[in-house]
């Protein structure tokens, strides 16, 4: 994936999306960038390949290093030719902004004793954009062979090594590749789309929306993509282990069959202030109950019972030293 430059890291200052080397605006509120955070352009380095043994290495022309450094043969300039990953599918937004507006104010009302009490009248909101987030969609068919612990045969041992294989199909796996939400915030929103509403994105199709590129092109994007094959197929097979308790699942997957769609998923993203800090909140395009976000804590109540732990403890103590003497 592209790096992100560690000055810039912490997000926009308005939304606090996450923010990349040289981007000027904010992906999802269009917030300029500080000229500060900016960085200048960096030196690029050609790559070069071998004419003999195929080796790839980094080259820098003021070392005038011509021949390779494995084989010393003839090394010749690539310049590597890799798109940027657009949807080809989307998901309509079926949540409008009153109805997003209106789940964010309940949301906020309802985060808990250690959130200020005024958190729901004082948040002003700045900015809810609705974005359409970008992610793959997996569809795989596997040989899925599996090694785990478990109680069943372990005898005067807590637990007994087994292992087996099955084929497994693995439906719907949304792997996400947002630049404006975190993999985080992706993973809660994903299990809650209705894949089969997905229409064509095309040109003349009028979008309201922000429809996302890729952050991970399609060179990068195959680990991702076999790690969460692999992450649904430990859930998957826990059916085929013996036993009432188990541990230390491990699997190794064969595809047999594999299909990515790049789908743009629905979400309004919220970017909002109380007293002075930024916060921002997600809400899914598909359903207005579903709310992901960071919200203030009051920490005079965090201390308040933080005292009145230790009071009791020190009380207890006392009661527990006048009951021995």
């Amino acid at each position: 994936m592209t790096a992100i430059d560690p000055e810039v890291a912490a997000g926009c200052t308005r939304c606090n999306s996450p923010l990349e080397d040289g981007d000027l605006r904010c992906a999802v509120c269009a917030l300029p960038v500080p000229v500060t955070v900016a960085r200048p352009d960096q030196p690029r380095v050609s790559v070069l390949r071998c004419t003999e043994c195929g080796a790839a290495i980094s080259f820098d022309p003021s070392k005038q290093a011509p021949s390779c450094a494995f084989c010393r043969a003839v090394m010749k300039i690539e310049q590597p030719i890799d798109p940027i990953e657009t949807a080809r599918t989307r998901l309509r937004f079926s949540v409008d902004r009153d109805a997003a507006t209106r789940s964010i104010r309940g949301w906020l009302g309802t985060r808990g004793y250690f959130t200020p009490r005024a958190l729901r009248d004082e948040a002003v909101f700045e900015s809810l954009t609705p974005l359409s987030w970008a992610g793959w969609v997996v569809n795989a068919k596997a040989m899925v062979a599996w090694t785990a612990d478990s109680d069943d045969g372990a005898r005067r041992s807590a637990w007994a090594p087994h292992a087996g294989s099955t084929s497994l199909e693995l439906a719907n796996i949304v792997v996400p590749a947002s630049r404006g939400l975190r993999d985080h915030e992706c993973s809660r929103l994903s299990p809650f789309y209705d894949l089969s509403l997905s229409e064509p994105v095309t040109p003349l199709l009028e979008h309201t929306e922000t429809i996302e590129s890729f952050d991970a092109q399609r060179s990068a994007a195959r680990r991702f993509v076999q790690d969460a094959i692999e992450d649904l197929a430990k859930v998957r097979i826990e059916p085929f282990i013996s036993g009432r308790r188990f541990r230390r699942i491990r699997v190794s997957c064969l595809l047999e069959r594999q299909t990515t769609d790049r789908v743009a998923l629905p979400a309004w993203v919220l970017a909002y202030r109380f007293r002075g800090s930024p916060y921002r909140a997600i809400v899914h395009g598909q359903r207005e109950d579903i709310v992901v976000g960071t919200t203030p804590i009051d920490w005079a109540k965090v201390t308040r019972l933080m005292l009145a732990i230790v009071s009791l403890a020190v009380a207890i103590v006392a009661i527990v030293l006048v009951t021995r003497s």
